[in-house]
């Protein structure tokens, strides 16, 4: 009795449910799964079930050792038995090479809903078309691959998230593409190929991120879309003709547009459009705005970020990162020849990065606090490579400024030191 009792409790995992079992590896590394083959006889082959496979840097770094990585990927995928439903490559030295392909070629296409193709090192790799047969697919994520649906795709109908850094892609035909996978909820292309125009269309899309390069944008159909961020190589932004302007006017037909984060010298070229005034277009729903890379050495940048400020009635949260080096005193003489403005009045939280205590910096917040009467916190971040007391004689002055909101509460933190203090 007391045997089969210890027999019982020693083969308890073996007698798991296969649905327990098929749980369990889908939590695991890779390295974990192929592991569990020592568990017991029965447990040998139960990884080549796995619903996912993912080789990445841990699988690299813990099991791959010596070993070349084309045979085991390979021998992983024939092996591999029942439904797979993601597959990520991963490995830090991958190249691109004809294995790929057959790797792709073995995957079931009528099954897989995951698939991350990462090719760090060497040629840009082109994708094989059969990758465009994977009719379930709802999670793509390519680098450095060439991007080229074939004549006829129906597009990927079940996509919700497409994550694309350093494609080719065909600028002409991308906007086809997109249309054609209406599901999609989430896309993200960072330094992929430059666009003359860059065209979005989704239904259902609700965040956009963009890193790169664009002469215009067009939102079609978006009526969800309420999270974009854009940013901008400073070497390759195209600036003119009307850019800046046109952003801003197509950002403002976005209905439910409530966060946007953009490099404050993208808006430059609004000084020929209404700035530092408000603008003839308004940003009636965005809530949450992000200025980074902010140069308040510049009079036309900072003046077009309290033009775009003032243009969006609903702001209530602001946040800016400075990126400033020199004194420039007729930037703080024309901030300070600025009157209170009337538009903020559901501002409650700002924040301010890299904060460097420069008069440009220190006049700017005085504006803020002398406009947002509904403030709630003020927080400065100090600029560590500028700032050596932690941001205390900056708080010290701050106290000194007029504030419209009685519960404006001022705050500085120096996260270099573990210091932090506040004001109210």
């Amino acid at each position: 009795m007391k045997a089969a009792a210890a027999r019982s409790d020693a083969d308890l995992i073996s007698d798991l449910p296969n649905n327990i079992i098929e749980n369990i590896l889908g939590c695991l590394p890779l390295r974990d799964v192929v592991r569990t083959s020592i568990l017991s006889i029965e447990w040998r082959y139960k990884w080549v079930s796995c619903p996912e496979i993912v080789f990445d840097f841990w699988f690299d770094q813990m099991f791959l050792g010596g070993h070349k990585l084309e045979p085991l990927v390979y021998q992983i995928l024939k092996l591999h038995k029942g439904p797979l439903l993601k597959f990520a490559l991963q490995v830090p030295d991958l190249k691109s090479n004809p294995d790929i392909d057959q790797w792709i070629h073995l995957l079931p296409n009528n099954l897989l809903q995951e698939l991350s193709l990462h090719v760090p090192r060497g040629e840009t790799h082109n994708l094989t078309s059969h990758l465009f047969t994977f009719k379930n697919l709802r999670n793509l994520k390519l680098y450095n691959c060439v991007f080229n649906p074939p004549v006829g795709f129906k597009g990927f109908s079940k996509l919700v998230n497409l994550d694309f850094q350093s494609v080719a892609i065909v600028p002409d035909t991308f906007g086809q593409f997109i249309a054609s996978c209406p599901g999609i909820e989430k896309m993200r292309l960072v330094h992929c190929t430059s666009f003359d125009c860059l065209e979005i269309i989704g239904p259902k899309l609700k965040c956009l991120e963009f890193h790169g390069v664009f002469g215009s944008v067009s939102f079609k159909n978006c009526p969800v879309l309420n999270d974009v961020k854009l940013s901008f190589s400073s070497m390759d932004f195209k600036r003119g003709n009307r850019f800046s302007f046109d952003l801003v006017k197509s950002l403002s037909c976005l209905p439910a547009l409530e966060a946007l984060q953009l490099q404050a010298y993208a808006l430059e070229d609004l000084v020929e459009y209404g700035a530092p005034n408000e603008l003839p277009v308004s940003m009636k729903t965005l809530k949450n705005l992000h200025l980074s890379d902010m140069y308040f050495e510049k009079i036309e940048e900072t003046s077009c970020a309290i033009c775009f400020i003032r243009s969006c009635p609903s702001l209530q949260k602001l946040k800016i990162t400075a990126f400033t080096f020199d004194v420039v005193d007729a930037v703080a003489d024309f901030l300070r020849s600025q009157t209170r403005s009337e538009s903020l009045t559901q501002l409650k939280t700002v924040k301010m990065q890299l904060f460097s205590g420069i008069e440009a910096e220190m006049e700017f917040v005085k504006y803020l606090l002398a406009s947002a009467t509904a403030l709630e916190e003020m927080a400065i971040t100090p600029h560590a490579g500028s700032v050596t007391d932690g941001g205390e004689s900056i708080l010290n002055e701050l106290k000194r400024y007029p504030r419209a909101s009685p519960r404006a509460e001022i705050v500085s933190s120096d996260k270099m030191h573990g210091k932090s203090s506040s004001s109210s």
